[in-house]
């Protein structure tokens, strides 16, 4: 059995579901790649909440998972800072590094 990855991302209003297809295909493309599963993808569609977020840290925890995939880092948050912060909080509460496919380009 391959490795699992887990996926995240952040779906506004304004998106389409073309453009969110095209994202989680990335990211299926990524896991394909790289040898691995993609094993779900958490959706978050509220501005400002978490609860995918947490949702995800989660199941990373459960299925020992040691990467997440990002469409980019703002699908986490659009500050640097909030960025830095999501990731060191996943790393220390489910021992996993966030991948970003803006940066495998």
């Amino acid at each position: 059995m391959k490795p699992l990855i887990i996926g995240y991302m952040r779906v506004p209003d304004d998106m389409s579901d073309e453009e969110v297809k095209k994202k989680q295909d990335d990211m299926t493309a990524y896991a394909e790649v790289e040898g691995l599963t993609l094993a779900a993808v958490f959706h978050e569609f509220t501005a400002g909440r978490l609860d995918a977020f947490e949702e995800m840290t989660e199941a990373v925890q459960r299925t020992e998972a040691p990467h997440v995939v990002v469409p980019s880092y703002r699908d986490l948050a659009l500050t640097r800072p909030l960025q830095d912060a999501m990731t060191l909080h996943l790393e220390l509460r489910a021992n996993a590094q966030i991948v970003s496919l803006d940066e495998c380009a």
